[in-house]
């Protein structure tokens, strides 16, 4: 029987990245609510944000999917791992600022975003500081090609490939855009 991409990813990506991505998710969570406690005028305490992502960061970077599949031997590692590491304090700052909301009113996931962020703008400035790690990320792989250590694919791997996750991610863009639109129809011009 032949063995294909999608047997490979069906019997042996698939939990491997779920895992990762629910470590990941749970390193976020876990450091929003130690976050919660050290808030002062809705802003994280920086010294003590600083001792959270250097005690929780290692967790975080070993379930990202990102690092784990690029050479930590290449020189464009460092840059990565930096994107990672900010990727890592805003999600932290945006996870406390979503769960030290106390409003007994609230009812769903909308009126939670629409209370902590108030306007559209705001949602658009959160979504921004996120979309621009991402963008980032994108060019540092665009430019280290080679960085890649995905075992079954790195040899097809080309800037042509990246030119459709840049697609995808503005396609994305479009569509949050669209979502903010219907989530604040009184700003929309």
């Amino acid at each position: 029987m032949e063995f294909t991409s999608q047997n490979y990813y069906d019997f042996i990506l698939k939990d491997y990245i779920r895992k990762k991505i629910k470590n990941q998710i749970n390193s976020i969570l876990n450091s929003g609510l130690l976050c919660i406690k050290h808030m002062v005028d809705d802003t994280v305490d920086p010294d003590f944000l600083d001792q959270l992502i250097n005690k929780n960061y290692p967790e975080y970077e070993s379930n990202d999917l990102s690092l784990l599949h690029s050479s930590n031997n290449h020189p464009g590692f460092s840059e990565l791992k930096t994107i990672s590491q900010l990727t890592f304090r805003i999600a932290i700052i945006q996870t406390a600022y979503i769960l030290s909301c106390q409003d007994l009113e609230i009812k769903t996931y909308l009126q939670l975003m629409k209370k902590v962020f108030p306007t559209k703008k705001d949602s658009q400035e959160a979504l921004n500081s996120i979309f621009s790690m991402f963008n980032q990320m994108v060019d540092c792989f665009e430019r280290h090609l080679q960085m890649i250590t995905i075992p079954f694919y790195k040899p097809t791997f080309n800037i042509r490939d990246f030119q459709f996750v840049r697609i995808c991610y503005e396609y994305a863009i479009k569509i949050v855009d669209e979502q903010l639109n219907e989530l604040y129809p009184e700003e929309e011009l």
